[in-house]
């Protein structure tokens, strides 16, 4: 903020020179470095008229070519924001009064008693003179400033007449004069926000047709108080190029949403066409492959009376072997083709009885074997029974198979839960596997061992990867060779 500049020159207008000199000694203890200049007549009053440059004026009433009132009228008519005191012993009591009505800062008696509020006259009239002159500047900066800010300020009554305006406000609606403006504002209900039935502050864009073109604005309006009497002050702003950028996002945005339907419909509508495709050769497949691998059984029967050399006995036993693992894989790819088109049906679930019924069925692979089973009580879900058991069928027969290898096979399942999702995990210490190769792990047809070392088809993490996805959930997996694998599989609680 800016400091107040020191007062520097004053005008001394007296034509009496002991009255002078005191006035002097007095703003000589308060202002040590003060010059003032002395008029002792109307001729040195029109040359330090025409002069100026003077911080301030004292001025004696009774002057023998004039009086004070006249001084005081002709000052502020040539500078209107120079502070101006009357020092006199003759003024009255109605003098003082229509000075101070033209103008005049402070009167002051010319009296021992009353010698000393000279100076502090002085001072406080210099003091307000300058804030008068801050906040003038201050008005004209803000009034610059919301000028290049095409920015439009008002007040208004509340019943709806302007009574004052900015240039922005002119330049904004296109208009001339105040007058146009009082004018546009009365025949214009749109800008009377105080009768809406909201509190202030209100806010509110308006769409208006000026000279042909379209144009937006956002109008702010408040109540103030101003000298008892309750007002609109309001703020304009041209929003025009703001709405175009929102109707062009609002239109970019449609054409994103039309074309991602399109293409999803498209990528739903081919899905749906290789599932159909694949079901079908599938289909197409099993029946002929049955049939080679019941010949085969029927011909490596025949020729069991016959000496059979052992690499014949070796041959058909690789076609019946062979004919089987493709009947399975033809098998596997049905149920994965099935499990996309499945039309899916929620229940609650029992999790616990589910995983206990998988185990059961599978209890025959575990023949022979010694297992340690760690199963935690899981919850409840929302879900398809018929898919979720898929799920846990593969899972559960994933562990046990890569376990093989295993003295004591431990198999562990439980569950952890936030506020959204419901996460499973079922652990094995078995063979594991390079977690580099992990992409690969869910993909159709891709498998990280051999059929030497693990038989499969390479389909059923695949189908269970569809069927989470499917339920909206996510499944993912950790694994080190030789120390296990853990899956994990997450449900959303909403669903």
């Amino acid at each position: 903020m800016n400091q107040a500049r020191p007062l520097e020159k004053i005008l001394l207008i007296d034509d009496n020179p002991d009255d002078r000199l005191l006035a002097m000694r007095e703003l000589a203890k308060e202002f040590s470095d003060l010059r003032v200049s002395e008029i002792i007549d109307a001729k040195e009053f029109a040359s330090a008229l025409e002069r100026g440059n003077y911080d301030l004026v004292i001025t004696d009433y009774q002057l023998k070519w004039t009086n004070g009132l006249d001084v005081l009228n002709a000052l502020k008519t040539h500078y209107p924001d120079i502070p101006v005191i009357m020092f006199t012993n003759s003024g009255t009591q109605e003098v003082a009064v229509t000075a101070m009505k033209a103008g005049l800062d402070d009167y002051v008696i010319k009296s021992p008693k009353h010698f000393v509020r000279l100076s502090q006259a002085v001072r406080l009239a210099w003091e307000n003179a300058q804030t008068r002159l801050r906040l003038n500047q201050t008005s004209l900066r803000l009034q610059f400033l919301l000028n290049q800010l095409n920015v439009g300020v008002f007040r208004a009554t509340l019943n709806g007449e302007l009574i004052e305006c900015s240039n922005g406000f002119l330049r904004l609606l296109k208009l001339n004069t105040p007058e146009e403006a009082r004018i546009f504002f009365r025949s214009y209900p749109k800008f009377h926000l105080s009768k809406s039935s909201q509190k202030p502050p209100w806010e509110k864009e308006i769409k208006l047709l000026l000279d042909g073109n379209h144009i937006w604005l956002m109008l702010s309006e408040t109540l103030t108080e101003l000298d008892g009497e309750t007002v609109i002050d309001g703020l304009l702003q041209d929003i025009t190029e703001r709405k175009k950028a929102e109707a062009a996002i609002q239109q970019l945005n449609q054409t994103l949403e039309r074309r991602v339907s399109e293409r999803t419909a498209q990528l739903e509508a081919t899905n749906k066409e290789l599932e159909t495709f694949a079901y079908s050769i599938s289909h197409d497949l099993r029946s002929p492959i049955r049939q080679v691998q019941s010949f085969a059984k029927l011909l490596y029967e025949s020729l069991k009376s016959i000496n059979l050399s052992e690499e014949i006995d070796s041959y058909l036993e690789m076609i019946i072997k062979l004919t089987q693992r493709a009947g399975k894989m033809i098998d596997d790819l049905i149920e994965f083709s099935t499990t996309g088109r499945f039309e899916m049906f929620y229940t609650t679930i029992d999790m616990n009885s589910l995983v206990e019924e998988v185990k059961q069925q599978l209890i025959s692979q575990t023949q022979g074997r010694t297992f340690i089973w760690d199963i935690e009580s899981l919850p409840r879900v929302n879900g398809d029974r018929t898919l979720l058991r898929i799920v846990w069928q593969n899972l559960i027969e994933n562990a046990i198979k890569y376990t093989s290898h295993k003295d004591i096979a431990e198999i562990k399942i439980g569950s952890t839960s936030n506020s959204s999702e419901i996460t499973f995990f079922i652990v094995d210490n078995g063979v594991g596997f390079d977690m580099r190769y992990v992409e690969r792990i869910f993909g159709i047809f891709q498998r990280l061992h051999t059929d030497a070392e693990f038989e499969g088809t390479g389909i059923g993490l695949a189908n269970v990867q569809r069927i989470i996805h499917r339920h909206g959930g996510r499944i993912w997996t950790q694994s080190k060779i030789n120390q296990g694998t853990t899956f994990y599989f997450s449900l959303p609680i909403n669903k």
